[in-house]
Formats: C-alpha cells, structure tokens, sequence
C-alpha cells in the first residue's frame, strides 16, 4: 500500500489517513538468537509482517518496528541485544502519547517476543493509555492471542519458524540445523535446560522445527491471527464514528 509507512509518509498523505483511517499499527519484538535458522530480528519481523497484512486490509499506518525488547531467556546467546526494562515501558509511553497527539484514536502494538516481561510492559503500557484516553481504542498483544483455541507460540521451534517461512521466507536457512532430522535428534525441547544443552536444538524451544515446520502451516497461521487483528481494527474505528 503506497504511503503505508509512518516514515516514508509526506505530511499531506498523513493528514488524509488520520481523517478516512486514524489507525496506528505498532510492531515489536527484540535482536535475539533464535537458532541457527532464523534471522536474528526474527520477533520483530514476525510482528511487522503481520500488522503489514493487516493495515493493507484496514487501512491506516505501520509505525516503525521496534526491535528493542526485555526480558526472556537468551540475554547471554550470541546475537542477542536485550535492554533494561523501563527502558522499554517508558518507551511505549511516550510513543503511544504521541501517536495520540498525531490524532491516531485505534492503536494496535503486537509483539512477537513474548516472555512475560514484554508482554507486561506492552499490555501494561496500553492499559496506561486507555486510562489517559477513553475516547481511543487499544489493543495490546503477544501473536499468538489472535489465534483461537490454540497458543501457537515458541522459541525458534515449529511455530516461530513456520510464520517466518510464510512471512520472510527469504530469512529461514533450514540447512542450518544441522542434525535436527536425524533420527537420534530430540523431538522437541521443553524446558530452558533442555534448550541450552549442546545438540541440534542448542537455542531452540518446543517442537523440532526440522520435522515439523514448514511454509503451509505458517500461512495458516498468519491468515488467522491476520483476519482476527482487522476484525478488531474494523469494529474499533466503527465504535469511535459512532461516538464522534
């Protein structure tokens, strides 16, 4: 969608959008080790890839990524840049402020790094900014709870390298896990000793994403999580037309 991005917009451009779509879509994720297969900025790019899909459906504008995040379990992996914590939640605040100040009034963040740090820095940012702003609808969320019935979350495993296949497939070197599909090779990891033990899945959490990933189903999931977030979008812009 042409003018799409907050940063490439000429002020006019804008202008229009506030006036037909007043929407903010707000991607984050962290720069972390996510296996030997998958693209470094892989939260981030998960997440933006996403609110990219959406926001061509609804309308409105990708603020830019932010690829800062907190929290999780690979602070000390090669790769992984994580900040402090109120670093990321003032952050936020002074971001969704301004994008109010701008005259966005239906905000979504996703992230798609979501140890319970981030998660409670996002959501507890949106509910700071709910307060401030009752007239505004906001909708902080980890992905995985824009699909149904189903937590389809983990770390660089089945679910994490399918949504990049569909996503960034450009990004996924399967090549790279070497020893992931041989047969003595662990069907999947479940806690954070057995993904820090040396082997094939070394960095990588929940089922092997060498037997069980793959582009199909990451496309599923995309398209689900996708419909679910302009869902939300086109019944929030309705609720503040109807109020204005």
């Amino acid at each position: 969608m042409p003018g799409m991005r907050y940063q490439e917009m000429l002020p006019h451009e804008l202008e229009a959008v506030l006036r037909a779509t007043p929407v903010a879509y707000f991607p984050l994720g962290t720069l972390e080790y996510h296996g030997p297969h998958l693209a470094i900025g892989n939260d981030a790019l998960k997440a933006e890839g996403l609110c990219e899909r959406a926001c061509t459906r609804t309308g409105g504008v990708l603020v830019p990524t932010l690829y800062w995040g907190i929290g999780g379990g690979h602070k000390e992996y090669p790769a992984s840049l994580i900040v402090r914590d109120q670093l990321l939640s003032d952050l936020l605040d002074e971001v969704l402020s301004g994008l109010y100040r701008v005259g966005f009034r239906v905000i979504v963040l996703v992230t798609g790094h979501y140890p319970g740090e981030q998660v409670s820095a996002v959501k507890g940012a949106a509910e700071r900014f709910a307060q401030a702003h009752p007239d505004a609808r906001i909708w902080a969320l980890p992905e995985y709870e824009a699909y149904p019935h189903e937590r389809r979350a983990d770390h660089a495993a089945k679910w994490e390298t399918s949504i990049l296949m569909a996503l960034r497939p450009e990004l996924v070197d399967m090549s790279r896990l070497v020893g992931a599909d041989a047969p003595h090779a662990p069907d999947a990891t479940h806690t954070l000793e057995e993904m820090n033990a040396p082997g094939p899945l070394h960095g990588i959490l929940g089922e092997n994403p060498a037997r069980y990933a793959s582009p199909r189903l990451g496309e599923e999931t995309v398209e689900v999580i996708v419909d679910h977030l302009v869902s939300w979008v086109n019944r929030a812009l309705a609720e503040i037309r109807t109020e204005r």
